[in-house]
């Protein structure tokens, strides 16, 4: 019983590595991806002229893109019903890569839509970052 109990109080339980403002941060991913998968699986043409394409891009992939970036809202918005902060930190690696996977096709390409796009995620990301650390450095005292 005393192992249960010890157990119990101690500090490796999930809620005392709950990173609070890592988690609130991650309603701006889900704030993102969500409606913009939508939109771009619904009206794709015109979600990209809302973020100032120059270029003509095909509805399917438009749409793939839609289903795609939806799913990931639904599996941040998971991570957050769940209290996954163990996989919080991945975030801030996946967005990292998009990050610069944007950077990259810009200067191939020169469509200010990746632009756009790019600063939506990359004040998220920042968001998710700056929170992170605070949360980290409220955790190690």
């Amino acid at each position: 019983m005393s192992a249960i109990s010890t157990t119990i109080g101690n500090d490796t339980s999930a809620e005392s590595h709950e990173l609070q403002r890592t988690r609130l941060s991650l309603y701006y991913l889900v704030g993102y991806t969500l409606p913009v998968g939508v939109a771009l699986m619904f009206v794709p043409q015109m979600t990209m002229n809302l973020l100032l394409t120059n270029h003509a891009y095909d509805d399917l992939g438009l749409r793939m893109f839609g289903v795609l970036l939806f799913s990931l809202g639904i599996i941040a918005s998971g991570m957050i019903v769940n209290k996954a902060s163990r996989v919080y930190t991945v975030t801030l690696f996946v967005r990292g890569f998009i990050i610069a996977a944007l950077f990259v096709l810009y200067s191939q390409y020169g469509d200010p839509a990746l632009l756009a796009i790019n600063l939506v995620v990359t004040v998220g990301w920042a968001l998710t970052f700056l929170s992170w650390r605070k949360d980290k450095a409220e955790e190690r005292g």
